[in-house]
């Protein structure tokens, strides 16, 4: 039997994936712990919702919670996403999620092989919204790495993005905090825009009709 080290972003995504890593993968992992590093996440408060509603939901369904302090990491995230809070470039954006997905999953492979974890993953894998191409590839590069250290730890490339709608509705249904953005500035920038502007089509619609 192995043990999982499944990188988590947000309690939403972890309700989803850990029942479907227990039923869909039949026993594979005797062990599951979900790491939580996201230096990604801003502003602070916003970190420390995530975090929380994490640590509370894993606490109360008995699930392994390790919280890696994003510490310098996270500094650099921010300054780098106030001096840049838009991004209108859609190649310039993909490279700096793809570059978010190699620092994050990075150190969770570090994590995992410090802990004998044979095998790391993410939650990430669970949203339509994430780049699943760009996720694996950050995943392979960072399981490289490991083995260019001597490191038996893998990356399992999976895909649970089915249970995407279930997990959103569950967590609803039991009060965990769901976040509206994907954890950058520039990416609550962006959402903004998209609300934004849904609402005056919405209202013209309205207005129209």
């Amino acid at each position: 039997m192995k043990k999982l080290a499944l990188h988590t972003c947000c309690a939403p995504c972890l309700i989803g994936v850990y029942p479907a890593v227990a039923s869909e993968l039949d026993g594979e992992f005797d062990h599951v712990t979900a790491v939580f590093y996201n230096p990604n996440i801003a502003p602070e408060d916003e970190y420390v919702k995530r975090r929380d509603a994490c640590a509370e939901y894993a606490r109360e369904y008995g699930i392994d919670f390790v919280e890696i302090d994003p510490a310098d990491e996270w500094q650099q995230m921010v300054a780098k996403t106030i001096v840049y809070p838009t991004c209108e470039d859609k190649s310039q954006r993909d490279l700096d999620c793809l570059v978010c997905y190699r620092l994050r999953l990075g150190r969770t492979a570090e994590w995992a092989a410090e802990n004998d974890c044979d095998v790391f993953a993410t939650t990430l894998s669970i949203s339509p919204w994430q780049n699943l191409d760009a996720i694996n590839q950050a995943g392979i590069e960072r399981c490289g790495i490991m083995q260019s250290r001597h490191c038996a730890t893998t990356f399992a490339s999976y895909d649970f993005r089915d249970y995407y709608k279930e997990a959103q509705r569950t967590a609803r249904s039991l009060g965990v905090y769901c976040q509206n953005y994907c954890g950058c500035l520039s990416s609550r920038a962006e959402a903004e825009a998209q609300r934004a502007t849904r609402r005056r089509v919405g209202k013209q619609k309205r207005k129209n009709d």
